[in-house]
């Protein structure tokens, strides 16, 4: 029998142009570092990235989502929306199979050992 694939979901916050922020937050915190040499690619195409080099590395053994609660019909009812705008935790959320494992950036590295380990573990 098939194991379900593990759920790695980005939920995004992205911020509005200029200086305030698209969810409301007013602009207090930051939703990406001028430093991060990826601040011109959007979370979504990452995402998608993110998706191509983890079915590369596992193939059909993990499914990639990535959801902008600002724009997402499911974005008012998530609890990620409201930590994200709460400013308790930087854009983007990653969870991996329901659980938070990352905030404030998507690091495919870091996200590929934990799959791996999950896998080892099944």
């Amino acid at each position: 029998m098939p194991l379900d694939p593990i759920q790695v979901v980005i939920y995004d916050a992205p911020a509005a142009k200029g200086t305030s922020c698209a969810c409301g937050c007013g602009g207090h915190h930051q939703h990406g570092e001028a430093d991060d040499p990826l601040a011109g690619v959007s979370m979504e195409m990452q995402a998608r990235a993110l998706a191509m080099t983890l079915d590369t590395a596992f193939p059909g053994k993990v499914q990639v989502e990535y959801i902008n609660v600002l724009n997402d019909v499911r974005g008012p009812s998530l609890p990620q929306t409201a930590l994200l705008c709460s400013l308790s935790y930087p854009s983007p959320l990653i969870y991996i199979n329901g659980e938070g494992r990352f905030a404030g950036a998507l690091l495919p590295e870091r996200i590929r050992d934990e799959v791996e380990k999950i896998l080892a573990g099944q």
